[in-house]
Parts: C-alpha cells; sequence; structure tokens
C-alpha cells in the first residue's frame, strides 16, 4: 500500500490520475514577433489567445519552471497569475526564480497578461476608480481568466492549483477584489492596493467574505507605500477571519509606489508560501519531511512537490542515515518531481547498498529520544569542567570551553559553552547524555550539514574527562568516502 503521503506527492507529479475531466479551451497561439521587453532571450515566451468573454485577442507571457523540460508530462505546477504583464511579469519571475531555488516557494507557471484597456479591466464593477463608472469590466476579466486563460496553460503548460494572483497599484484593487470573490486563487499578493476607495469597499468586500460561514481558506498580503488598507478596516479584517486564513500587511517606508514592485513580489511570494519554505519545515526526523508536506499540500489546497534543494540534502541524510525504505521514497519524488540527477547512477548504487542492508542499531531518533540518566547515577560527572578541543596535536589550546552538569528541579541536565576572547559566551545545551563503562557520552544536534548528532565520547580519569567527538546516527563520508576527523578534547573539574 503507499503511504498516504506519498500518495499526495505522487498526484502532485501526475504519476496517479486525478481524475480531471479534459475540457474544450482556447489555444495559446505562439506569438514569435513579440517578447516582453526587458526579458532575456528565453525566459518567458508570448502567445496571443482569443476570448470569446472579452471579444478580443489578448497577447500572454508564459515562463516555464527550469524542470519543465526534464520531468515527464504528467507533472503539473502552480500558476501564478500577473496583471499588468509587460511590467510586472518580469520582476515577478526574477524573485520567483531566487526564490524556488532557495527551497522557499513552489516551482511555478508565470502568466502574465498584456494590457489592452487597463481601467476597464481591473476596475472591479461596484467601485469607480480614476473617474470611471461603478460598471467596469473586472468581473468579466476575471471570468476570462479563470474559464479561458487558466485552462489553456493547464492544458499547454501543465498548470494546476494552487493559484496565486498578484497585481499593483490597479492591479493590486484587482487582487484584494479577488481575494474577495474568487476562492479559486488560494494566495493573493496585493501591491500598494488604494483600499481606501468608494468609502472602503474593497475592505468591506473580504471582510463579508471572511465573516461568511464555511468561507475556503485564503492567503492574503498586503504591502503598501503610497496606499493601503485603513487600520481600522484592516484590524475588522483579522478579526473576522477564519483560523485557515493567513492575512499580513507591511508598510515599506523606504519604497515608493513605483518602487515597491519587485521587492513587494519578492516579500509576497515569499510570504504566501512561509510553510513551504524548507526553512519551516522539520529538521528531525528526516522521515518527517515528506508527510509535512502533504501537510501543506491539504493547507495549500492541491498537492505540491517539496523544494528540489530540501529533497536532495533529505536524500543524502536518510541514505547517510541506512534508512532504505525512506531513500527510496524520497528518491522517487525527487525525480518525479525534477528530472533524474545527473549523479543517478552513483546514487542509484548507493541506494541499492543501502536498501541491501540491515535496519542500522543507532539512530538519531533513538538517539534524541534516550533517557539522561538519573542525579544519582550522574553523580560522579557533577559540576563545572573547564578545557579545551582541538582537531589537529599542533594546534594551538587555550581554556575557552566549559561544561556544566547539573540537577535542576529533580533532573540532570549539560551544557556546553565556549567563549569568546572578549568574554562573550555561546551556550550549547545537551540533548543526549549517557553514562558508560569508562565513563560518559554526551552530544547534540549538529547545527549545520550533516545534520547528525555530535557525540562526544570521554573517558573519565580522575578529575579528567577526554576523549573525541563522532556523528551518531549517520554514516557520514567525505567525498573521497573517507570518515571525517573526530574533534579531540580534554575537560578538569574546577568546581564539584
Amino acid at each position: 500500500m503507499i503511504p498516504r503521503h506519498l500518495l499526495v506527492l505522487l498526484l502532485a507529479i501526475g504519476v496517479i490520475p486525478d481524475g480531471a475531466a479534459s475540457q474544450v479551451v482556447p489555444r495559446l497561439v505562439a506569438d514569435k514577433e513579440h517578447s516582453v521587453p526587458g526579458t532575456q532571450v528565453g525566459q518567458f515566451e508570448s502567445f496571443r489567445i482569443v476570448s470569446s468573454i472579452l471579444h478580443e485577442t489578448r497577447r500572454i507571457y508564459v515562463s516555464r519552471p527550469s524542470s519543465f523540460s526534464s520531468t515527464a508530462p504528467a507533472r503539473r505546477y502552480p500558476v501564478v497569475v500577473v496583471v499588468d504583464g509587460e511590467e510586472l511579469a518580469v520582476p515577478v519571475a526574477a524573485v520567483s526564480a531566487h526564490l524556488v531555488r532557495m527551497g522557499q516557494i513552489p516551482e511555478a507557471i508565470i502568466v502574465g497578461i498584456e494590457n489592452t484597456n487597463r481601467l476597464r479591466d481591473l476596475t472591479p464593477p461596484g467601485l469607480s476608480v480614476s473617474g470611471s463608472t461603478t460598471h467596469e469590466g473586472g468581473d468579466r476579466f476575471l471570468d476570462f481568466i479563470e474559464q479561458e486563460l487558466l485552462p489553456a496553460v493547464d492544458k499547454e503548460f501543465r498548470g494546476a492549483a494552487p493559484r496565486t494572483f498578484v497585481g499593483h497599484s490597479s492591479g493590486g484593487i484587482l487582487a484584494t477584489y479577488v481575494a474577495a470573490t474568487r476562492p479559486e486563487f488560494r494566495a493573493v499578493v496585493a501591491i500598494d492596493a488604494p483600499v481606501s476607495l468608494g468609502d472602503d469597499w474593497l475592505a468591506k468586500k473580504l471582510t463579508a467574505r471572511a465573516s461568511a460561514p464555511g468561507t475556503a481558506p485564503l492567503r492574503y498580503v498586503s504591502y503598501e507605500a503610497k496606499f493601503g488598507w485603513p487600520e481600522q478596516r484592516w484590524r475588522a479584517l483579522v478579526a473576522a477571519a477564519p483560523a485557515s486564513w493567513i492575512l499580513h500587511r507591511e508598510a515599506l517606508t523606504r519604497e515608493s509606489h513605483e518602487s515597491m514592485a519587485m521587492l513587494s513580489s519578492y516579500l509576497g511570494l515569499r510570504e504566501v508560501f512561509s510553510d513551504y519554505s524548507m526553512l519551516a519545515a522539520p529538521q528531525q526526523p528526516s522521515t518527517s519531511i515528506l508527510p509535512y508536506y502533504t501537510n501543506v499540500s491539504a493547507a495549500l489546497g492541491a498537492p505540491v512537490v517539496p523544494p528540489q534543494k530540501l529533497l536532495g540534502q533529505l536524500l543524502e541524510d536518510l541514505l547517510a542515515q541506512g534508512l532504505g525504505a525512506p531513500s527510496r521514497e524520497a528518491y522517487e519524488v525527487l525525480v518525479a518531481g525534477y528530472g533524474t540527477p545527473t549523479s543517478d547512477r552513483a546514487l542509484t548504487a548507493r541506494l541499492g547498498d543501502v536498501e541491501r542492508r540491515p535496519a542500522p542499531a543507532e539512530t538519531i531518533q533513538g538517539l534524541l529520544s534516550t533517557p539522561f540518566p538519573s542525579p544519582t547515577e550522574a553523580q560522579a560527572y557533577l559540576g563545572d569542567w573547564r578545557g579545551h578541543v582541538w582537531m589537529k596535536p599542533d594546534e594551538p589550546r587555550s581554556d575557552t570551553v566549559s561544561l556544566r552538569i547539573e540537577v535542576v528541579d529533580g533532573k540532570v541536565s549539560g551544557e556546553t559553552v565556549h567563549r569568546t576572547a572578549s568574554g562573550e559566551a555561546w551556550v550549547q545545551k545537551w540533548e543526549y547524555m549517557r553514562i558508560t563503562s569508562t565513563g560518559l557520552t554526551y552530544g547534540f544536534m549538529n547545527q549545520i550539514r550533516p545534520r547528525a548528532v555530535v557525540l562526544f565520547e570521554a573517558t573519565l580519569v580522575g578529575d579528567t574527562l577526554s576523549g573525541a567527538s563522532r556523528f551518531g546516527g549517520m554514516d557520514f563520508r567525505l567525498p573521497d568516502g573517507s570518515t571525517p576527523p573526530g574533534v579531540h578534547f580534554s575537560f578538569t573539574r574546577v568546581r564539584k
């Protein structure tokens, strides 16, 4: 039986069909004579689409994810819709590419829509903007996006939910209207939107949706320099919003209405996908990471593939931990989501070797769950110890490191204290401690890669603790296959 978390990820990459019915949609026709101003060749492609809803032909700009040509045709991608596409699509694509590389947002198809009649299309009916009527075509324009453009993108570029909408100024007005009226879009980034127009018409509209029973989840962010939300209206929105909503508002004090588009796009995309970021994922145990992204998928309302950077690190960690079945799961998600790695031959050989081995006797999870000794068992080690650590025999040594082992509220605790030349202290709390036949072993999770437990295996002779460190719960190897050298240490008790 396929584990639930893997099933969700396989749906995201299209290995298992989701049962969606095919439909007749307009075609995107390549417009090779036109390119987005200011973009590098190949970053965007230009297309035309004939809309029966708008009764006109619109120019569309599409930027494909970097893995698009490396993955199977069934792989699906989230879609980010950008209005004022001839201006805003470029910065959105630029910041998106960086955030994707850093593992902070999912790969997505960026779709920029060029203007023909901006005031008509970006003004919701019921609101007057720049002297317009209150009967403009914002709803019709959104119908075109939802009923014609998105199905065309889904069909020709493997688009899918979750959908994100990004708009600046008048585009921010429409973006806020999208948040209030179009649940198809799970995430909305509104940049310097004059929400107070029409007696706070947009604010009232979005707050009404927030107050409605059973309203769908939403992620809405507002970045402001010249325009934005009245404070009282924002507080009312936050108070009315259900727990499933993520709301964020921020003033960019060193930006102007014109200069803020790129920074707001970066901050906005990062914010609406904050739980997707590899920085938000659990660090331990490694086997919890894929299930975590199942929960992220549920929160976004559609399956998403974990970040490529994180999947690569996860696979390395699981292989080093000797966990065969979890390594296989991570490998399958990585390959299906981003294509076959260049090092696949060596990777699959390692994977096969790990799968053939027996389950490891020492695991990170097992080490971290080991109970600390009792105060009686640790009696011989209580007190303060001072000494030094070194990697090479001829390395200069100074008494800048100390250990403190004590009983707090009836329980044994330990910590390592590092002091700088200026006297500043950095404290590392122990997460593992065990009394051995010759001394004690203590340790904590490594704060950088490899994400193993750093174990300090000490022998007690009189009032001196000495020994060396190693990585626990992980068979970490250097590129040449050798085991990295450990840190040596020696501490003398200075207070019982």
